[in-house]
């Protein structure tokens, strides 16, 4: 079995994840052992309830070079096991609008902890310290900034 997919399984296994899980904050979608797809996994994370929104987005990560690479997700249409459309992707003012932007890459999340997004924002090491991917980050720390971006006032506000 690959190291990346080693430490993943590993990571997924330990209180910090399982609490995310137990709280309905965030869960696997193809729960295999085996995870078939690797190293893509498809993870939803719950949004707050708003009329007119989902109440939770599923997102595409590609995990290869876990943890010492960064993860790098998309959301994901999981009834057409497509990306989302541009016009699905989550809304709001401020940090979410600036999160999900299709338009600067519609397969990337444009965040400090997300792989595509990281070159050329160095700078954002400084600002985002806590965001910012390290080798000792576990899945989890992506996977609360999206579950506070889409539990924020800011999400699905214009």
């Amino acid at each position: 079995m690959k190291p990346d997919l080693l430490l993943f399984k590993q990571h997924v296994s330990e209180a910090g994840f399982q609490t995310g899980v137990d709280n309905l904050m965030w869960g696997i979608v193809d729960e295999s052992p085996e995870y078939p797809t690797w190293p893509l996994v498809v993870i939803w994370v719950q949004a707050a309830s708003k009329e007119n929104y989902p109440d939770r987005y599923y997102f595409k990560f590609e995990l290869s070079g876990y943890p010492s690479q960064a993860p790098t997700a998309c959301p994901w249409n999981m009834e057409q096991n497509t990306r989302l459309s541009n016009d699905n992707w989550p809304k709001g003012s401020k940090f979410v609008s600036t999160t999900f932007r299709p338009e600067w890459n519609p397969n990337a999340l444009y965040a400090p902890c997300d792989r595509l997004a990281m070159p050329g924002h160095e700078g954002w090491q400084t600002v985002f310290p806590d965001l910012w991917w390290k080798p000792t980050f576990k899945i989890q720390v992506y996977l609360h900034f999206l579950h506070r971006l889409l539990n924020s006032g800011d999400y699905a506000s214009h």
